[in-house]
């Protein structure tokens, strides 16, 4: 049961980071607002995926912002089935829900820097 818990969770952070590489390659950027890339950093870490839009890369805000509902409620689903034959396990998996969701964040921040700063200074 433990293998299958982390089997699972690790083939749905696989498929999600190659959605996001795939809509990474294939954006254009056309940036909405001209600012410092500080400012689409924090955007997209307190709504993953905000910093992508702003920086007009509408495809890839919103593979961001799926991601970041998807991922942490896929782990959370995958605790509540193991919530009787695993109380112990499941009782991580809530713990980690979070800890995945601040993770991504952090990522989409950094990803919204990083292309902000190369094309939409201000």
């Amino acid at each position: 049961m433990n293998r299958m818990v982390v089997t699972v969770v690790l083939s749905l952070v696989f498929v999600f980071m190659s959605f996001a590489q795939v809509s990474a390659m294939s954006d254009e950027v056309n940036c909405r607002v001209r600012a410092e890339p500080f400012f689409f950093g924090v955007a997209s870490f307190l709504i993953p995926g905000l910093g992508q839009f702003m920086n007009g890369q509408d495809g890839k805000a919103l593979v961001h912002l799926i991601v970041a509902l998807g991922l942490p409620t896929a782990v959370l689903y995958v605790a509540s089935v193991m919530a009787t034959a695993s109380p112990s396990q499941s009782a991580m998996l809530v713990v980690a829900a979070p800890i995945i969701y601040l993770a991504w964040g952090l990522y989409s921040a950094l990803d919204a820097y990083d292309v902000s700063q190369k094309y939409c200074r201000s």
